[in-house]
């Protein structure tokens, strides 16, 4: 395991993003490290190889993110993920992965991922999905995003897809803004409401949609073709 980053090894620590680094192969951990040092809002603040280590820093530390493979050598990452929500919803989980499989996208958003991104995305997207997903964000690899519409299409048991006559004007309005990765402050700004209205008709919308979260809403959008 690295050793922790201390106060005095970052001077901007109060605005930086502090990110717990799950992976079990370390070069990949120290090239992670080099990348995001490149960036000063962005702090790692410990990296692990297995789901207990990371399980166990949560215990002392509380990171804003963390950002973790789905294959971990001794747990599921989703297993992890569960885990951690059980105990806090604060902190935002972005699956890093070379797992491209939308049956896991599926279970991820389920269990309350912020975001799913593959291992090819560049180095700058990633420091900005951090960001985004610290932000109240969802990001989710595009192409994986469209095959786990059509697998949660397929898992649906009476086959119905969503409606959108469910929903109201300003529901379809904010939904189609949740799906371009608008924070509720941006979409409440850009639509001239309050925050608080904003949440309220999120909570509404997910209920209409059967959505169990933000992710899901997101992915049930594009399905609706709100966005393209």
């Amino acid at each position: 395991m690295a050793s922790r980053l201390t106060v005095t090894d970052m001077p901007s620590a109060r605005a930086a993003v502090r990110i717990l680094l799950v992976d079990g192969n370390r070069l990949f951990r120290a090239g992670i490290r080099t990348l995001l040092s490149q960036h000063s809002d962005l702090a790692v603040l410990d990296d692990v190889e297995s789901g207990a280590d990371a399980l166990k820093v949560l215990q002392t530390q509380e990171p804003d993110v963390v950002l973790m493979e789905v294959n971990l050598p001794d747990m599921d990452g989703l297993e992890v993920l569960k885990q951690l929500r059980a105990a806090s919803d604060r902190v935002q989980v972005l699956f890093l992965t070379t797992v491209d499989d939308a049956e896991a996208l599926l279970s991820a958003a389920e269990a309350g991922a912020a975001g799913y991104v593959l291992k090819d995305i560049s180095p700058e997207n990633l420091a900005n999905a951090i960001r985004a997903v610290h932000e109240g964000r969802t990001m989710i690899n595009p192409v994986l995003a469209r095959r786990m519409l059509a697998r949660l299409a397929a898992k649906a048991k009476d086959g119905a897809p969503p409606d959108k006559a469910k929903l109201g004007e300003n529901e379809v309005l904010i939904l189609s803004r949740v799906a371009l990765g608008m924070s509720d402050r941006e979409i409440a700004t850009k639509l001239h409401l309050s925050e608080a209205t904003v949440k309220k008709q999120l909570r509404r919308i997910y209920g209409k949609l059967g959505a169990r979260n933000r992710a899901q809403a997101a992915l049930l959008a594009v399905k609706l073709n709100l966005i393209t």
